[in-house]
Formats: structure tokens, C-alpha cells, sequence
């Protein structure tokens, strides 16, 4: 019982991340440079998962136009997923 609503608190959590991510994506095309209450909080959340990827796209292919940040980053999630379950997985 208690493992089962740790493993699904951890995938609520990671699901969480992934849609504030999509949503951050969404709003930059609908609104962009427009900043409120609603998108400063997902910044919060979204912006540590977004950096590495815009610090390393400057880094490959500065003055891109495009940001593929939000494509690493839920590639940061799906792993950081992976070895969180595989971790809750031998521990529970």
C-alpha cells in the first residue's frame, strides 16, 4: 500500500514537470515576452530543466532561432524517471 502511493506520488510529480514544460512551450507562442503570476511559477518549475539545454545549444549552435531546450529537458525528466523508479523499485 505505502509503496504503491510513493511510486505514484513520484509519477504524478514527474508528470507534472513534463506538462509544466509543454504549457511553458505553449505560452511562448501565444505570448511571448509576456510575463504574469501563472508564468513566473512555471518558470520556477521549468527553468531548471530548461538551462542545461539552452547553455548547451549556445554552446553547438549559438544565435539558433529555435530552442530545442524543452526537447532535452524532458529528456532530463524521462531519465531522472528512470532512475528514480528503478531506485524506488529495489528499495520498496
Amino acid at each position: 500500500m505505502m509503496t504503491n502511493t510513493i511510486a505514484y506520488a513520484v509519477h504524478l510529480l514527474f508528470n507534472f514537470l513534463q506538462y509544466a514544460i509543454l504549457i511553458d512551450v505553449i505560452l511562448s507562442w501565444i505570448m511571448p515576452g509576456k510575463e504574469n503570476s501563472f508564468t513566473a511559477i512555471l518558470h520556477i518549475f521549468t527553468e531548471p530543466f530548461m538551462r542545461p539545454g539552452r547553455i548547451l545549444q549556445e554552446k553547438i549552435m549559438p544565435g539558433q532561432m529555435l530552442d530545442f531546450s524543452p526537447i532535452l529537458a524532458l529528456v532530463i525528466i524521462w531519465v531522472l524517471q528512470v532512475i528514480v523508479n528503478a531506485l524506488l523499485g529495489a528499495l520498496l
